[in-house]
Parts: structure tokens; C-alpha cells; sequence
């Protein structure tokens, strides 16, 4: 570089992070209650929550990792997009509208009230949604750190170590300060700013390759497999399931849903979230496939979309490209780090703890929990390889851990009277555990014969239908739910 690009890149960067600081003073300001720094007063719009939807959406696994993935194997990773679809259409049609009437602020305060039978009016469920959530978040966040950090490593030379202090740090300051209305503007805001950098940088990715046809020529000489599937049935259908399961029932897009006006609204905002994830989709495909044309040799697949961008679009182009890379990491970061420091702050200190606390005290005990849950995946992103090491690789594990714990029982608890508290939690526990033991088994200590881990695919497969199996075996085998369980959510009609 010379010294007129790193002043520009300096200068950039420090604009951005300005930016950055000016939103959370916007929020700061906004922001008196607990209400305000969770769910944004529930005052966002249709426009604004389909821009929140997607940049929660489009994390570090999409405009880093996918690139990476379709680098490495091509086109066959599409199937992931299929399921997120599938995960967003059941959102639309059985849990989003739902959730949104019932009115809650986190998933576990529809947890603590559908499973209220638990001897503890809930408080049980409650707690155990809690503490799974946060563990499954603090290694979501561990994906995003690393992304973070190879953005600050392509912009300014630094360290890895550094790079993840940066990342941890930013997120961690303006999360705190201005809460879900920083995080929804800013959402909105790396929404618009992503889809405008890839529809800057696929045409000129497609012109440099010689346009679709000659790139589908170029990379069967590649490899053939390239443009068909490489990967077998089982794995894919894992990755269908898993996506469209961690979808669904997200924890990060429910609290948008919480912070949407009504239930309308939600509706809305999903329909044009899904329209410019398609988009998203075809584009990341085409990039991760264009740079494994254009530079076949990289060391890491991680580092396609920045080598792609960069090279293609100059210095300047090419770093505002990486800073909207920057832009998309840490609004997934937020949306993450304030589902976590929900459940500790809300839904354990002023639920469980001190339901008499203030709502000052409360809201400052917000911003305390956001730095305890941003701080344990700094630890967490150096021994990453023991989750998948690639980026895209930790989110899919992500997302079947989430999606094992947490789809079946908010799908059934809303639209199946009978399941229990029992149920409900054992579906939970097993869903998570099962989705650990999984992993331990073929991936760290190969105690799971290959043949079985290969029929199989991925460990939601095992782990949703063990969740489902518990759900409907103990809520059978357990006295009916109380009325004061199913109330809230099943009129008497049902």
C-alpha cells in the first residue's frame, strides 16, 4: 500500500466507526426502558423491520463464509438458501404473527409462560431456555469475531489478535449504549449499503470471467463437481433442515419480531426481507464461484470475497465494499449480543432476581450483560477449529443447535394444546444435548462410525427428531397443561 491508501483507508474506517458512534448516541438518547433497549419501544415499521430482518440475517456466514463455501465446493451449497426459504415460510405462516400477538420481549418469555407448569411458575423453563441460548450465542459470536478480525486484518494490516479485540470492542461499546434502536438503524441502513456493493461487484466479477456461460466452461475444467453437487443426499438435506429449523425459530429474528408494530407488520417485513435475501443469494453464489475461477490458489476460502472485491474493484471501491462487509459482521454482532444479555439481564436478574428492580437499574443491567456476553467469545475465537473452523461451518452448527432446542417446542407449544412443561423442556434439553453429543461423536473423537455420521448429515437430523419424540412422549405421558399456560395463546374455542 502507499502511504495515500493507508491515510484513505484510515480515514474511511474512522468515518464508518464515527458513524457507528453517532447511531448508538441516537439510541442512547432514545432509549428509558427496558422496553426501549430490547424491543425498541415496538414502534418499527415495515420498511425498517425488513431491513432489520435481513442484516440479522446476512451475517459474517454470508457475506464472508458463503463466499468461501461456494469457493471451495460451488454451486452445490445453494441448497442452504432452500432451507433458509422453507425456515422463513413457516416464520410467516406458524411463529412470527404469533409471537408478535402474544407480545413478549424475548423467546424465553414465551418459554417461561407456554411451560408455566414447572412447580416455579415458569421460572424453570424459563432459566434453562435462558442459559441454552447463551451458550449457543457465545459460539455464534465466535464465527463473527473471526470474520470481523479479517476485515480489520485486509484493512489495516493488523493481527488476528488485534483484529478480534477491534471487532469485540466496537460491537460491544455501541451495543451497549444504544440498544435495539441503534441496532435497527443500522440494520437498515448495511442492508441497503450490501445489496448496492453486490450488485456494484457481481457484474464486473461476471464481465471479468467472460459472463455465465464461459464461467460454468471454466469451472468444470476445474472440476466437474463444481457445477454439480458436491455433497451427498444426507449431507444436504442436513443442510436444508438445519437452516430452515435455525430460521424459524431464531432467537434474534423473534426479538424483531417483538419490536415490530404488529402482527402485519411482521408479515410485511418478512415479504420483503425474503426478496432481497434471493437476491443476496444468487450473488454470493456467483462471487465465491467467479474467485475460484479468477484466483484458484487461495490459502483460505475465507478470504475469496475480499481478494475478489478488492482486486476487481480497486483500492478505494474495494475497501468501501469490505467496510459494508464490516457493516453486515457487527449488525449481526448487536442483533446477537442483545438476545444474549436479554436472557441474563431480563429474563434471570429482573425476572428471577429482582422483579422489583427499577427500570433505570434495570437498563443499565442491560448494558452490563452486553459487555459479560461480548467478551467470553474473544476467548472462544481462537479455538474456533473445534466448532468447524471455517466461518459458514460454526454458523450451521449454530443453527442446528438452535434449531434442535428451540423449533419444536415454539412450534408445537403455539398450535398444540396439549404439550407440556415436561414436554416442553425435556424437548429443549435433549434437542441441545443431542446436537453436542453429535458433534463430539464424528467431528472431534470419531466415535460415531463415518458410515452412520455420512447417512445422517447433519446433527439437527437427530437432534429434531429426539426434541420431538421428548416433546410429544412426556406431554403424553404428563397430566394436561393449566389453563393459565395455554391461555395466552389458544382461544377457548380450541
Amino acid at each position: 500500500m502507499t502511504s495515500d491508501l493507508d491515510l484513505a483507508t484510515v480515514v474511511a474506517v474512522g468515518g464508518y466507526l464515527c458513524l457507528v458512534g453517532l447511531i448508538a448516541y441516537y439510541g442512547y438518547t432514545r432509549t428509558v426502558d427496558e422496553a426501549d433497549f430490547l424491543v425498541a419501544g415496538r414502534e418499527v415499521g415495515p420498511i425498517v423491520g425488513a431491513g432489520t430482518l435481513l442484516a440479522s440475517q446476512i451475517s459474517a456466514s454470508t457475506a464472508i463464509g458463503a463466499v468461501g463455501i461456494h469457493y471451495l465446493f460451488g454451486l452445490g451449497f445453494i441448497w442452504v438458501w432452500v432451507g433458509i426459504l422453507v425456515g422463513w415460510l413457516v416464520a410467516l405462516a406458524f411463529v412470527a404473527p404469533q409471537l408478535r400477538q402474544f407480545g413478549g420481549m424475548t423467546v424465553p418469555d414465551f418459554v417461561g409462560t407456554r411451560y408455566a407448569d414447572d412447580g416455579a411458575d415458569g421460572d424453570y423453563a424459563r432459566a434453562i431456555s435462558t442459559v441454552l441460548i447463551v451458550a449457543v450465542f457465545t459460539l455464534f459470536l465466535t464465527a463473527q469475531y473471526t470474520a470481523g478480525s479479517l476485515v480489520f486484518q485486509r484493512l489495516l494490516g493488523v493481527t488476528e489478535t488485534v483484529g478480534i479485540g477491534l471487532t469485540a470492542a466496537i460491537a460491544i461499546a455501541y451495543t451497549a449504549f444504544g440498544g435495539m434502536r441503534a441496532s435497527v438503524v443500522t440494520d437498515a441502513l448495511q442492508a441497503v449499503v450490501l445489496v448496492g456493493g453486490l450488485a456494484l461487484v457481481v457484474p464486473v466479477a461476471l464481465a471479468e470471467v467472460g459472463g455465465i456461460g464461459t464461467l460454468v466452461t471454466r469451472l468444470e475444467a476445474i472440476d466437474p463437481t463444481l457445477v454439480g453437487q458436491a455433497f451427498p443426499l444426507p449431507r444436504i438435506t442436513g443442510f436444508v433442515v438445519a437452516s430452515a429449523v435455525g430460521i424459524a425459530a431464531a432467537p434474534v429474528e423473534i426479538s424483531r419480531f417483538y419490536a415490530m408494530r404488529d402482527e402485519d407488520t411482521v408479515r410485511t417485513a418478512i415479504r420483503i426481507s425474503l426478496v432481497a435475501q434471493g437476491v443476496i443469494a444468487l450473488s454470493v453464489a456467483t462471487l465465491g464461484l467467479s474467485a475460484r475461477v479468477l484466483f484458484p490458489e487461495l490459502g483460505t476460502p475465507d478470504i475469496a470475497a475480499f481478494v475478489l472485491t478488492q482486486q476487481l474493484l480497486g483500492p478505494v471501491l474495494g475497501t468501501l465494499f469490505v467496510l459494508a462487509v464490516l457493516s453486515a459482521i457487527l449488525s449481526t454482532i448487536d442483533s446477537v449480543m442483545l438476545v444474549s444479555s436479554a436472557g441474563l439481564a431480563h429474563d434471570v436478574y429482573a425476572r428471577l432476581i429482582r422483579p422489583e428492580a427499577s427500570e433505570r437499574r434495570k437498563l443499565w443491567v442491560n448494558r452490563v450483560a452486553v459487555l459479560l456476553v461480548g467478551a467470553l467469545p474473544v476467548v472462544l475465537a481462537f479455538y474456533r477449529e473445534l466448532f468447524g473452523g471455517l466461518i459458514t461451518l460454526i454458523t450451521l452448527l449454530n443453527l442446528s443447535l438452535q434449531g434442535s432446542m428451540l423449533f419444536v417446542p415454539v412450534l408445537l407449544g403455539m398450535h398444540w394444546r396439549r404439550a407440556t412443561t415436561a414436554g416442553g423442556i425435556g424437548a429443549m434439553v435433549t434437542g441441545f444435548f443431542t446436537v453436542v453429543a453429535w458433534h463430539v461423536g464424528t467431528e472431534l473423537t470419531g466415535i460415531v462410525p463415518r458410515a452412520l455420521a455420512a447417512s445422517i448429515g447433519d446433527p439437527v437430523v437427530p437432534g429434531i427428531l429426539v426434541s420431538f419424540v421428548v416433546l410429544v412422549g412426556l406431554s403424553l405421558a404428563t397430566a394436561p397443561p393449566s389453563d393459565r399456560s395455554t391461555e395466552p395463546f389458544f382461544s377457548e374455542a380450541e
